[in-house]
């Protein structure tokens, strides 16, 4: 059996072909063309035809029988829901993850204690303007009419272009905000408390749900109709699955554009902080907690601190291990996630003196985004114990010294993942569940991973370094709040 997985991802279409027969895979990546300078807000169309056409090129000359689904969690783009000419016409475009428009909004809503933790008790997720609950309250208050306007994200768009079915994953759904986190079932007390209950939600399906492709999508990727495609589910819960990282206690740590943590735990687990999340993975109960700035902060850094054509590669031999004084970095030029939620908190360099160099800048960059993502790690260890293991992917790997500092400051061995889009590969390994195929298939194993340790002779070094950054991160608090003590 051949399977054709395709992924709109924050900043790149990408596709995987796997042959059951022969154990042939075959990755693409193209990054997307978006206009403007806001890239969080884009095109839902212009998106489809990008990843049509990279998913075109990778199944030309094959004969592939099922197609499958990944892209990122929390978009949001409405759209009509009249069938027809105007089927799926746009009242909006996709607003991404990282788009904050609801800032103020949401900062209004969290000074009533009581509604923030029931919404978050409810539905798992935190009143944050990341999520589609909110997103959508913001255009109703800037007088655009949502009333029987569909919502969607841009992977449920894409699986409704290729199969005309308004239908999404409960996984997908879980990031939405509209989503109850202990029935699974679009959540009508939300809905009103949000004055959203006029809206049109996709029909909520089990993961392993396919719908036949149809004559006109089929033309765009040059394959044949009829042939299923498994309902969208969300990179970040793929990535689990690509991992293998499903049983209880196994965590998965990306380190991409943004940075999320995610724990395999066996029902909806509710901080008492509100400080993480509880979302469904395609396979089970995810406990989490992310971070907006990743590589995202590491690429802004590299192209303001040094002359264009400086390479990842050109930085590594500038940074040390020995303990140094560097400047803190507060690593939320996009907003802040977990474990605060402040949508309005803005970063930059603190104890910046004129001694420091420019790298010495940018390895407190490193430092600061692995610091952000240790203290989103200390909230979910206190809500469920210590993991089994952890599973580090992404841009991290990229660079050895970063990768050594992750684990240094977390004080834990990591496991290396040398998969290449384990996201892709998770949406692989659902198509094999959903066809009757056995998911443990020898091309998308991993034995034997490399494993990182930290080093004891400078813990003491990072524990005092963190505290630093605890200090800074509660002295730049735009919000009274008492998450981080």
């Amino acid at each position: 059996m051949i399977i054709l997985a395709l992924e709109a991802s924050t900043t790149s279409a990408k596709s995987m072909l796997f042959d059951t027969a022969t154990q042939e895979v075959e990755v693409a990546t193209r990054r997307f063309d978006i206009p403007g300078e806001d890239s969080s807000v884009r095109e839902a169309e212009s998106i489809f035809t990008q990843l049509m056409s990279l998913g075109r090129e990778a199944a030309a000359g094959r004969q592939v029988e099922m197609l499958t689904l990944s892209g990122t969690w929390h978009g949001m783009t409405l759209r009509s829901s009249q069938q027809g000419e105007s089927s799926l016409g746009e009242i909006s475009p996709v607003q991404e993850w990282p788009y904050t428009g609801a800032q103020d909004l949401c900062s209004a809503l969290r000074e009533d204690a009581d509604f923030t933790a029931w919404f978050y008790r409810r539905t798992g997720c935190m009143v944050n303007a990341i999520y589609p609950a909110f997103k959508l309250m913001l255009l109703k208050e800037r007088g655009i009419s949502i009333s029987g306007g569909l919502v969607l994200d841009q992977n449920s768009y894409n699986f409704a272009r290729l199969t005309g079915q308004r239908w999404t994953s409960i996984s997908q759904a879980s990031g939405t905000g509209l989503l109850n986190a202990e029935t699974c079932d679009w959540d009508s007390e939300v809905l009103a408390r949000l004055q959203l209950e006029d809206v049109v939600l996709p029909e909520l399906k089990s993961e392993d749900t396919t719908a036949p492709l149809t004559a006109e999508a089929a033309a765009l990727l040059g394959l044949t109709p009829g042939i299923p495609v498994l309902v969208p589910g969300p990179d970040g819960g793929m990535n689990q699955v690509g991992n293998a990282a499903t049983d209880e206690g196994d965590m998965t740590f990306s380190m991409g554009t943004s940075g999320a943590l995610r724990f395999a735990v066996s029902a909806p687990s509710f901080s008492p902080r509100m400080s993480t999340w509880s979302y469904r993975s395609p396979v089970g109960w995810l406990s989490g907690a992310a971070a907006s700035g990743c590589t995202n902060c590491v690429d802004w850094a590299k192209d303001r601190l040094f002359e264009p054509g400086t390479t990842y590669a050109d930085l590594e031999p500038q940074l040390t291990a020995e303990p140094v004084d560097l400047p803190l970095f507060m690593p939320f030029l996009f907003g802040e996630r977990c474990p605060g939620w402040q949508d309005q908190r803005r970063g930059g360099f603190l104890e910046l003196h004129p001694a420091h160099t420019r790298a010495q800048m940018y390895q407190s960059v490193l430092h600061g985004v692995t610091f952000s993502l240790y203290h989103c790690y200390r909230e979910l260890t206190a809500l469920n114990g210590t993991p089994r293991r952890i599973i580090l992917s992404g841009g991290v790997l990229s660079s050895p010294f970063w990768t050594q500092l992750t684990a240094d400051v977390f004080g834990a061995e990591m496991e290396i993942s040398a998969l290449q889009h384990s996201s892709v590969v998770g949406a692989v390994r659902m198509g094999l569940r959903a066809a009757g195929f056995a998911d443990d298939q020898p091309a998308l194993r991993e034995e034997n991973r490399r494993i990182v340790s930290p080093r004891p002779e400078l813990a003491d070094y990072y524990a005092a370094e963190f505290d630093r950054y605890l200090e800074g991160y509660t002295r730049t608090n735009p919000e009274s709040s008492t998450l981080m003590e």
